[in-house]
């Protein structure tokens, strides 16, 4: 079950972060995944782009949540082993 933000969200201060590293990381040998963003970006045909944008808007979100909360996690066990 998907979690609304508003509501019982745990948004990490670090997710942000983490998108901007995602956003400029290496998404072949050879280009950057804003790379493949902007060119996206330039799409002609509105609804082809509309929906190319939404799986972005989508799939950063989580992977910056997930790098976030993953990080929390590996503090807390760090920090449970002490």
């Amino acid at each position: 079950m998907t979690k609304h933000p508003t509501n019982n969200w745990n948004f990490h201060d670090d997710a942000e972060m983490e998108f901007v590293k995602w956003f400029n990381d290496f998404y072949s040998p050879y280009t950057f995944r804003s790379e493949w963003f902007y060119g996206d970006v330039s799409i002609g045909d509105l609804k082809t782009r509309e929906d190319v944008l939404y799986g972005w808007i989508h799939a950063s979100f989580v992977a910056g949540w997930e790098a976030a909360h993953y990080k929390k996690l590996e503090e807390e066990v760090e920090n449970d082993n002490k």
